[in-house]
């Protein structure tokens, strides 16, 4: 879950600094502006799909999340990848 909380503060972050405001941010993203908010506070889980889309939208680099991705000792990732 720790990797929620760190995207949605890099959502914040990034928005802010674009002037986005979450309702500007929804509609590029295509989804509610209901759920910018639980994103943002990482209480939501968020699909590869929309991370990517988020990430595009507030260029954003989504390479300083890794660590927070965590995989079994073969190398294959598990629920919490998002």
């Amino acid at each position: 879950m720790e990797f929620l909380r760190e995207f949605g503060n890099l959502v914040r972050t990034n928005r802010k600094v674009l002037d986005y405001s979450q309702e500007k941010i929804a509609e590029k993203a295509d989804i509610s502006s209901r759920h910018v908010p639980n994103i943002e506070s990482g209480k939501c889980d968020v699909r590869l799909s929309l991370a990517l889309r988020l990430a595009d939208c507030l260029d954003i680099d989504l390479n300083g999340l890794k660590k927070y991705i965590k995989c079994d000792e073969n190398g294959n990732y598990g629920k919490d990848l998002l």
